[in-house]
């Protein structure tokens, strides 16, 4: 586990920004198929689904659209896999252990092709373009003469979720409320697409302030915690990022200070890209 401190300004307020990191991996609701023999050809080609799993559903814990393959393959063992996509950005998401793979229009041209290299216990997703929808063909090698096993999802990327906590400094209620801005727009360890689902406050005793309320400046969304448990839980619909510029409304109640943190819970899409345990 690597971890890296330093700490940033944000607007007029020095905050420090702490990402948890961890991945779910392929959950037992997915939908998953076993690679079925013969197919070792683009004749023979096995049928599979496209993953097209959503932020909303690994947020929920439920992933009804995530279609895993599990196979096994050797460098004389190819396996074919025929799934229908659509138009855009694609990803073929590998797991276990490392293999070669290609993909194939229907024409049998060549789309993308590369190389997994297990280099942790995590998926990696690489993002490939179709041109149009249609059927493609996956075909899938493995790098040694002994038989292995491996883990395979085309389509849309799978996804993770992670929580980042950010520390506030210290909040001073003096006769009226504190606007307190914190800015991770410029975050480059946090993935892209990253949506947050779960909003929760610490620090904050019940009776200090009046209410809180939080701002995602990129969406225009504003959420308001529940009073006293002070979190707001329900809020991937609203897809706002977390790499935003952000404000926190505490509403004065009494004179008091306190040291707060929020907590955003987010779901994220699994690409080349996965950080393990981040502190700002």
């Amino acid at each position: 586990m690597i971890r890296k401190t330093k700490s940033f300004k944000v607007l007029t307020t020095v905050a420090m920004v702490s990402c948890m990191l961890w991945v779910s991996g392929f959950t037992a609701k997915a939908q998953t198929v076993n690679e079925t023999e013969p197919n070792d050809s683009m004749e023979t080609a096995q049928l599979i689904q496209a993953n097209y799993e959503t932020a909303a559903q690994v947020a929920s814990g439920s992933r009804p659209n995530q279609y895993v393959v599990k196979g096994n393959t050797s460098k004389t063992d190819e396996d074919w896999y025929k799934v229908y996509l659509n138009a855009g950005i694609q990803y073929v998401t590998c797991n276990d252990n490392p293999f070669d793979y290609e993909i194939y229009n229907s024409d049998g041209n060549l789309v993308t092709s590369g190389t997994y290299i297990k280099s942790r216990l995590f998926p990696i997703g690489y993002p490939f373009n179709v041109s149009s929808n249609g059927f493609y063909y996956v075909k899938v090698k493995g790098m040694t003469s002994a038989s292995s096993s491996y883990i395979l999802l085309v389509g849309g990327p799978t996804y993770s979720v992670a929580s980042c906590t950010v520390s506030l400094g210290s909040i001073n209620m003096s006769g009226r409320d504190v606007t307190v801005p914190f800015d991770l727009r410029s975050k480059d360890t946090i993935p892209e697409g990253s949506v947050v689902y779960t909003i929760s406050m610490s620090g904050v005793k019940s009776t200090s302030v009046n209410g809180i309320t939080v701002k995602n400046l990129s969406k225009s969304s504003t959420v308001s915690l529940n009073n006293y448990s002070w979190d707001k839980n329900g809020l991937v619909s609203l897809n706002m990022p977390l790499k935003s510029s952000w404000q926190v409304i505490y509403k004065y109640n009494k004179n008091t200070t306190f040291t707060p943190k929020i907590n955003l819970f987010f779901a994220y899409p699994v690409t080349s890209m996965y950080v393990n345990d981040i502190q700002f």
